[in-house]
Protein backbone atom coordinates (compact mmCIF):
# COMPACT_ATOMS: atom_id res chain seq x y z
CA UNK A 1 0.00 0.00 0.00
CA UNK A 2 2.98 2.85 0.74
CA UNK A 3 4.88 1.49 -2.10
CA UNK A 4 2.01 2.28 -3.96
CA UNK A 5 1.60 5.66 -2.68
CA UNK A 6 5.26 6.52 -3.29
CA UNK A 7 5.07 5.56 -6.51
CA UNK A 8 1.16 7.42 -7.36
CA UNK A 9 3.66 10.38 -5.89
CA UNK A 10 6.11 9.89 -7.97
CA UNK A 11 3.80 9.38 -11.18
CA UNK A 12 2.00 13.02 -10.32
CA UNK A 13 5.16 14.89 -9.81
CA UNK A 14 6.77 13.49 -13.56
CA UNK A 15 3.13 14.81 -14.53
CA UNK A 16 3.29 18.21 -13.37
CA UNK A 17 6.98 18.78 -14.39
CA UNK A 18 5.46 17.39 -17.79
CA UNK A 19 2.84 20.10 -17.97
CA UNK A 20 5.05 22.91 -16.67
CA UNK A 21 7.34 22.03 -19.62
CA UNK A 22 4.54 21.99 -22.22
CA UNK A 23 3.42 25.12 -20.49
CA UNK A 24 6.77 26.63 -21.28
CA UNK A 25 6.91 25.46 -24.74
CA UNK A 26 3.57 26.46 -25.58
CA UNK A 27 4.85 29.72 -24.55
CA UNK A 28 8.08 30.03 -26.32
CA UNK A 29 5.49 29.17 -29.82
CA UNK A 30 2.80 31.67 -29.18
CA UNK A 31 5.31 34.18 -28.17
CA UNK A 32 6.51 35.52 -31.77
CA UNK A 33 3.08 35.91 -32.98
CA UNK A 34 1.93 38.01 -29.98
CA UNK A 35 5.13 40.03 -30.57
CA UNK A 36 4.43 40.52 -34.23
CA UNK A 37 1.11 41.52 -33.50
CA UNK A 38 2.19 44.35 -30.61
CA UNK A 39 4.87 45.12 -33.17
CA UNK A 40 2.69 45.57 -36.02
CA UNK A 41 0.62 48.26 -34.37
CA UNK A 42 3.30 50.08 -32.85
CA UNK A 43 3.97 53.38 -34.31
CA UNK A 44 7.72 53.41 -36.20
CA UNK A 45 8.65 56.30 -34.35
CA UNK A 46 8.18 54.64 -31.30
CA UNK A 47 10.36 51.87 -32.25
CA UNK A 48 13.13 53.91 -33.71
CA UNK A 49 13.38 55.46 -29.90
CA UNK A 50 12.37 52.98 -27.86
CA UNK A 51 12.65 49.68 -29.92
CA UNK A 52 9.75 46.71 -30.12
CA UNK A 53 8.55 45.77 -26.49
CA UNK A 54 5.50 43.86 -25.58
CA UNK A 55 3.40 46.97 -23.85
CA UNK A 56 4.05 49.77 -26.47
CA UNK A 57 3.56 53.59 -25.22
CA UNK A 58 0.65 53.96 -28.23
CA UNK A 59 -0.85 52.11 -30.51
CA UNK A 60 -1.40 53.24 -34.24
CA UNK A 61 -2.58 51.44 -37.67
CA UNK A 62 -0.12 53.85 -39.32
CA UNK A 63 1.79 50.76 -40.78
CA UNK A 64 -1.19 48.60 -41.81
CA UNK A 65 -2.56 51.49 -43.62
CA UNK A 66 0.94 52.30 -45.56
CA UNK A 67 0.42 48.29 -46.64
CA UNK A 68 -3.05 48.40 -47.77
CA UNK A 69 -3.32 52.31 -49.34
CA UNK A 70 0.02 51.56 -51.40
CA UNK A 71 -0.53 48.03 -52.36
CA UNK A 72 -4.08 47.23 -51.52
CA UNK A 73 -5.38 46.50 -54.73
CA UNK A 74 -2.28 44.24 -55.42
CA UNK A 75 -2.88 42.24 -51.91
CA UNK A 76 -6.42 41.86 -52.61
CA UNK A 77 -5.54 40.18 -56.08
CA UNK A 78 -2.58 38.23 -54.53
CA UNK A 79 -4.84 37.07 -51.66
CA UNK A 80 -7.07 35.89 -54.54
CA UNK A 81 -4.44 33.52 -56.48
CA UNK A 82 -2.89 32.24 -52.55
CA UNK A 83 -6.57 30.94 -51.91
CA UNK A 84 -7.03 30.13 -55.73
CA UNK A 85 -3.90 27.96 -55.72
CA UNK A 86 -4.18 26.77 -51.92
CA UNK A 87 -7.02 25.23 -52.56
CA UNK A 88 -6.48 23.98 -56.25
CA UNK A 89 -3.24 22.62 -55.76
CA UNK A 90 -4.48 21.09 -52.18
CA UNK A 91 -7.38 18.97 -53.88
CA UNK A 92 -4.67 17.67 -56.27
CA UNK A 93 -2.08 16.82 -54.48
CA UNK A 94 -4.32 14.88 -51.87
CA UNK A 95 -6.20 13.50 -54.91
CA UNK A 96 -2.83 11.96 -56.53
CA UNK A 97 -1.37 11.53 -53.13
CA UNK A 98 -3.91 9.08 -51.87
CA UNK A 99 -4.20 7.52 -55.24
CA UNK A 100 -0.67 6.81 -55.12
CA UNK A 101 -0.43 5.31 -51.57
CA UNK A 102 -3.28 3.08 -51.91
CA UNK A 103 -1.60 1.65 -54.46
CA UNK A 104 1.52 0.93 -53.27
CA UNK A 105 -0.18 -0.44 -50.08
CA UNK A 106 -2.47 -3.27 -52.58
CA UNK A 107 -0.90 -6.56 -51.78
CA UNK A 108 0.77 -8.72 -54.01
CA UNK A 109 0.54 -5.78 -56.93
CA UNK A 110 3.76 -6.45 -58.58
CA UNK A 111 4.79 -2.95 -59.82
CA UNK A 112 4.70 -1.97 -56.11
CA UNK A 113 8.24 -2.23 -54.93
CA UNK A 114 9.41 -0.27 -58.18
CA UNK A 115 7.08 2.67 -57.68
CA UNK A 116 7.78 2.80 -53.90
CA UNK A 117 11.79 2.96 -55.43
CA UNK A 118 10.72 5.50 -57.74
CA UNK A 119 9.22 7.73 -55.09
CA UNK A 120 11.91 7.27 -52.73
CA UNK A 121 14.78 7.98 -55.37
CA UNK A 122 13.14 11.46 -55.81
CA UNK A 123 13.48 12.17 -52.28
CA UNK A 124 17.11 11.48 -52.01
CA UNK A 125 18.46 12.99 -55.12
CA UNK A 126 17.00 15.92 -57.98
CA UNK A 127 18.12 16.69 -61.45
CA UNK A 128 19.25 20.49 -60.40
CA UNK A 129 17.81 23.66 -60.52
CA UNK A 130 18.49 24.35 -63.58
CA UNK A 131 16.99 21.18 -65.38
CA UNK A 132 13.93 21.57 -63.09
CA UNK A 133 13.41 25.13 -64.32
CA UNK A 134 13.76 23.92 -68.03
CA UNK A 135 11.35 21.57 -67.73
CA UNK A 136 8.84 23.39 -66.59
CA UNK A 137 9.34 25.98 -68.72
CA UNK A 138 10.28 24.81 -71.87
CA UNK A 139 8.39 21.18 -72.25
CA UNK A 140 5.88 21.47 -69.43
CA UNK A 141 4.94 24.95 -70.46
CA UNK A 142 4.43 26.14 -66.77
CA UNK A 143 5.50 30.16 -67.15
CA UNK A 144 3.25 32.75 -66.02
CA UNK A 145 -0.15 30.33 -64.98
CA UNK A 146 -1.62 29.02 -62.62
CA UNK A 147 -0.46 25.60 -63.17
CA UNK A 148 3.21 27.10 -62.00
CA UNK A 149 2.31 27.72 -58.78
CA UNK A 150 1.01 23.91 -57.75
CA UNK A 151 1.80 21.58 -60.75
CA UNK A 152 5.19 21.21 -59.58
CA UNK A 153 4.70 20.15 -56.16
CA UNK A 154 2.16 18.16 -56.90
CA UNK A 155 3.06 14.96 -54.61
CA UNK A 156 4.79 14.79 -51.28
CA UNK A 157 6.96 11.52 -50.70
CA UNK A 158 6.66 12.41 -47.29
CA UNK A 159 3.13 12.48 -47.60
CA UNK A 160 2.59 9.69 -49.72
CA UNK A 161 4.38 7.32 -47.45
CA UNK A 162 2.37 8.59 -44.31
CA UNK A 163 -1.13 7.76 -46.43
CA UNK A 164 1.06 4.35 -46.76
CA UNK A 165 1.54 3.63 -43.84
CA UNK A 166 -2.18 4.82 -42.70
CA UNK A 167 -3.75 2.21 -45.22
CA UNK A 168 -1.25 -0.79 -44.09
CA UNK A 169 -2.71 -0.28 -40.64
CA UNK A 170 -6.54 -0.96 -41.96
CA UNK A 171 -7.58 -4.01 -41.38
CA UNK A 172 -7.28 -5.79 -44.63
CA UNK A 173 -9.85 -8.17 -43.92
CA UNK A 174 -12.28 -5.40 -44.98
CA UNK A 175 -10.49 -5.01 -48.43
CA UNK A 176 -10.77 -9.53 -48.80
CA UNK A 177 -14.01 -8.82 -48.04
CA UNK A 178 -14.80 -6.30 -50.14
CA UNK A 179 -13.00 -8.38 -52.90
CA UNK A 180 -15.23 -11.55 -52.34
CA UNK A 181 -18.51 -9.36 -52.86
CA UNK A 182 -17.43 -8.41 -56.41
CA UNK A 183 -15.93 -4.62 -55.32
CA UNK A 184 -12.97 -3.23 -57.50
CA UNK A 185 -10.38 -0.70 -56.41
CA UNK A 186 -12.26 2.12 -57.09
CA UNK A 187 -15.31 1.11 -55.00
CA UNK A 188 -12.89 -0.26 -52.53
CA UNK A 189 -11.23 2.88 -51.87
CA UNK A 190 -14.15 5.06 -52.29
CA UNK A 191 -16.22 3.35 -49.88
CA UNK A 192 -13.97 1.48 -47.48
CA UNK A 193 -10.87 3.00 -47.24
CA UNK A 194 -11.27 6.74 -47.98
CA UNK A 195 -14.09 6.60 -44.84
CA UNK A 196 -11.59 4.80 -42.45
CA UNK A 197 -8.65 7.44 -43.21
CA UNK A 198 -10.04 10.79 -42.26
CA UNK A 199 -7.89 11.68 -39.50
CA UNK A 200 -4.86 11.27 -41.91
CA UNK A 201 -6.37 12.29 -44.91
CA UNK A 202 -6.81 15.81 -42.96
CA UNK A 203 -3.62 15.37 -41.97
CA UNK A 204 -1.70 15.39 -45.17
CA UNK A 205 -4.44 18.12 -46.45
CA UNK A 206 -3.27 20.47 -43.89
CA UNK A 207 0.01 19.71 -44.64
CA UNK A 208 -0.34 20.67 -48.26
CA UNK A 209 -2.07 23.63 -47.58
CA UNK A 210 0.18 25.10 -45.42
CA UNK A 211 3.08 24.42 -48.13
CA UNK A 212 0.95 25.98 -51.05
CA UNK A 213 0.14 29.21 -48.87
CA UNK A 214 3.50 29.58 -47.32
CA UNK A 215 5.36 29.09 -50.98
CA UNK A 216 7.48 32.04 -52.58
CA UNK A 217 9.81 30.23 -54.28
CA UNK A 218 7.03 28.74 -57.57
CA UNK A 219 6.34 32.44 -58.32
CA UNK A 220 9.83 33.66 -57.58
CA UNK A 221 11.12 31.13 -60.21
CA UNK A 222 7.94 30.55 -62.85
CA UNK A 223 6.10 33.60 -62.66
CA UNK A 224 7.12 37.54 -64.48
CA UNK A 225 2.90 38.26 -64.40
CA UNK A 226 1.61 40.56 -61.91
CA UNK A 227 -1.22 39.08 -62.01
CA UNK A 228 -0.47 35.75 -61.11
CA UNK A 229 1.72 36.48 -58.02
CA UNK A 230 0.80 35.18 -54.41
CA UNK A 231 0.11 36.59 -51.32
CA UNK A 232 3.46 35.12 -49.75
CA UNK A 233 5.33 36.59 -52.69
CA UNK A 234 4.26 39.81 -52.70
CA UNK A 235 4.80 40.71 -49.00
CA UNK A 236 8.64 39.63 -49.76
CA UNK A 237 9.14 41.55 -52.73
CA UNK A 238 7.02 44.51 -51.14
CA UNK A 239 9.38 43.97 -47.99
CA UNK A 240 12.83 44.11 -50.27
CA UNK A 241 11.46 47.12 -51.99
CA UNK A 242 10.89 49.13 -48.67
CA UNK A 243 14.56 47.38 -47.00
CA UNK A 244 16.39 49.03 -50.88
CA UNK A 245 14.58 52.51 -49.94
CA UNK A 246 15.64 52.78 -46.21
CA UNK A 247 19.26 52.01 -47.10
CA UNK A 248 18.92 54.54 -49.41
CA UNK A 249 17.14 57.52 -48.19
CA UNK A 250 18.82 59.54 -50.74
CA UNK A 251 16.67 58.47 -53.64
CA UNK A 252 14.02 60.46 -54.62
CA UNK A 253 10.98 58.21 -53.86
CA UNK A 254 12.42 57.46 -49.97
CA UNK A 255 13.01 61.00 -49.46
CA UNK A 256 9.41 62.17 -50.04
CA UNK A 257 7.68 59.53 -47.71
CA UNK A 258 8.24 57.99 -44.21
CA UNK A 259 8.88 54.32 -44.77
CA UNK A 260 8.16 51.92 -41.63
CA UNK A 261 11.04 49.91 -42.39
CA UNK A 262 10.88 48.01 -39.07
CA UNK A 263 6.88 47.57 -38.04
CA UNK A 264 6.24 46.72 -41.89
CA UNK A 265 7.95 43.17 -41.20
CA UNK A 266 5.79 42.87 -38.15
CA UNK A 267 2.88 43.80 -40.11
CA UNK A 268 3.56 41.46 -43.16
CA UNK A 269 3.94 38.58 -40.88
CA UNK A 270 0.62 38.78 -39.34
CA UNK A 271 -0.93 39.37 -42.98
CA UNK A 272 0.45 36.21 -44.25
CA UNK A 273 -0.21 33.76 -41.26
CA UNK A 274 -3.78 35.19 -39.98
CA UNK A 275 -5.99 32.96 -42.29
CA UNK A 276 -3.70 29.94 -41.11
CA UNK A 277 -4.06 31.05 -37.54
CA UNK A 278 -8.23 31.53 -38.17
CA UNK A 279 -8.35 27.64 -39.72
CA UNK A 280 -5.85 25.59 -37.29
CA UNK A 281 -7.77 25.43 -34.66
CA UNK A 282 -10.65 23.70 -36.23
CA UNK A 283 -8.76 21.10 -37.42
CA UNK A 284 -6.24 20.87 -35.13
CA UNK A 285 -7.54 17.51 -33.30
CA UNK A 286 -7.65 15.82 -36.73
CA UNK A 287 -4.20 16.43 -37.74
CA UNK A 288 -2.46 15.38 -34.16
CA UNK A 289 -4.85 11.97 -34.38
CA UNK A 290 -3.32 11.72 -38.26
CA UNK A 291 0.16 12.09 -37.35
CA UNK A 292 0.21 9.99 -33.88
CA UNK A 293 -2.06 7.36 -35.94
CA UNK A 294 -0.29 7.11 -39.00
CA UNK A 295 3.42 7.47 -37.19
CA UNK A 296 2.28 4.35 -35.33
CA UNK A 297 1.24 2.41 -38.07
CA UNK A 298 4.22 2.97 -39.96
Amino acid sequence: MIHNKKKLGADNILLIIFYVLLTVIAVVCIFPIIFAVIGSFTPESEVAVHGFTLFPRELSLETYQYVFQSQGSKLLNAYKNSILTTLCGTALSVLITVCYAYVLSVKGFRFGNKLAFFAYFTMLFNGGMLAWYLVCTKYLGMKDNYAAMFLPYAMNVFNMYLMKNFFNGLPYELVESAKIDGAGHFRILGQIILPLSKAGIVTITLFYALQYWNDFYLPLMLINDEKYYTIQYILYKMMSNIQYLAANPSSSVASHIILPAQTIKMAITCIAIGPIILIYPFIQKHFVKGVTVGALKG
